[in-house]
C-alpha cells in the first residue's frame, strides 16, 4: 500500500510538469518508448497483471462478404484443428461446401481440403488478427473476415431491423435480405449474414441473421 501511494504521488507529480506538454512518454524496459496525448487520457487506473486481456483466438466463425464479387464465405475454424468453408454465390445462386484440416506456424496458416480425385491446401498470411478482424493475404489477395458474434438477428418477412444511432449494416447478400434506408429488410426465409459497423467498438462484426 505505502508503495503505491508513492508511486500515484510521482505520477501526479509528473502529470504537473508535463501540464505545458501535450504528450505523455512511456518509457519501456526494452527500451522502446510510446507517446501518449494528455488530451486522450481520461484516468489512470493501476490493475492485477492476470487482468491482461488474452491474446485473441483463431478458432472462431469467421465471415466474409462482397457485393462486388457476387459471393460471401463463411469460415468456421474449430478447436480440433478441422474447418469448413461455406461459399454462397447469391449473383447465380448455387452454393460450395469445404471440409479439411488447418495448421498454423507463426503468421502462417495453412488449410489443407482432400476429397475422391483432388487435393487442394491453402497458405494464407495473417496479416491481423484481433478481436473482430482477421485479414489475410492469399493468392487471390488480401481479404478480411470479421468475427461471427453470438447473438443472431431475427426479422420476418418484408419486416425491418433498424440500427441503434452511430451504428449501420455495411453488407447484405441482397436475396434473403437488404439494406434499404439503412434498416435491413427481410426479402425471403433462410439463413444469412451481415455485416454490421459497430459505433462503440469503431468496428465491424458479422452476424447471423434468421428470416421466418
Amino acid at each position: 500500500m505505502k508503495k503505491a501511494i508513492i508511486v500515484i504521488y510521482c505520477l501526479l507529480g509528473l502529470i504537473s510538469v508535463c501540464q505545458a506538454q501535450d504528450h505523455l512518454r512511456i518509457h519501456y524496459k526494452n527500451g522502446t518508448q510510446a507517446d501518449v496525448p494528455l488530451a486522450q487520457i481520461d484516468s489512470i487506473t493501476f490493475v492485477e497483471g492476470s487482468s491482461v486481456p488474452a491474446e485473441p483466438k483463431l478458432e472462431s466463425s469467421w465471415f466474409w462478404g462482397s457485393q462486388v464479387q457476387g459471393y460471401y464465405e463463411l469460415l468456421t475454424i474449430n478447436e480440433d484443428h478441422t474447418y469448413t468453408g461455406y461459399d454462397y454465390f447469391f449473383t447465380y445462386g448455387f452454393d460450395t461446401m469445404t471440409y479439411g484440416f488447418w495448421a498454423q506456424i507463426g503468421a502462417m496458416l495453412t488449410m489443407s481440403s482432400n476429397g475422391f480425385g483432388y487435393q487442394r491446401r491453402y497458405n494464407w498470411y495473417i496479416t491481423e488478427l484481433t478481436a473482430n478482424v482477421l485479414s489475410v493475404m492469399t493468392n487471390m489477395g488480401p481479404f478480411t473476415y470479421y468475427r461471427v458474434q453470438p447473438e443472431t438477428l431475427s426479422l420476418q418477412v418484408s419486416g425491418t431491423l433498424a440500427c441503434d444511432e452511430g451504428d449501420s449494416f455495411t453488407f447484405a447478400d441482397g436475396v434473403t435480405v437488404a439494406i434499404q434506408d439503412g434498416k435491413l429488410v427481410g426479402l425471403m426465409a433462410g439463413e444469412t449474414y451481415v455485416l454490421k459497423y459497430l459505433n462503440a467498438i469503431k468496428g465491424i462484426v458479422a452476424y447471423k441473421v434468421v428470416v421466418v
